[in-house]
């Protein structure tokens, strides 16, 4: 992950972005908190899918902690309009 994704997760909280893993899995994702901190560096995030409205819903109850180090790329979603500062 890049520097600006890193900056990009920071400015995210309760925002929802799309997110890529090391692994290729792409899905969009409310992040929730990110702890950049030893020992263990992550995202707490809760997994959303859009709704054919545009509407995102959960897609569960429980978040999941994902290490940045697993993260390859974060991105904004097109056409999503984010409150105060758009997280370009």
């Amino acid at each position: 992950m890049t520097p600006e994704d890193l900056d990009l997760l920071h400015r995210a909280q309760d925002m929802i972005l799309a997110v890529e893993l090391n692994s290729g899995e792409q899905f969009f994702a409310e992040i929730v908190m990110v702890v950049d901190q030893p020992p263990t560096p992550d995202v707490f995030l809760l997994r959303v899918e859009r709704e054919p409205d545009g509407a995102f819903v959960a897609t569960s109850t429980t978040g999941e902690s994902i290490l940045l180090s697993e993260i390859a790329r974060v991105a904004p979603i097109p056409g999503v309009e984010y409150p105060n500062e758009p997280p370009a």
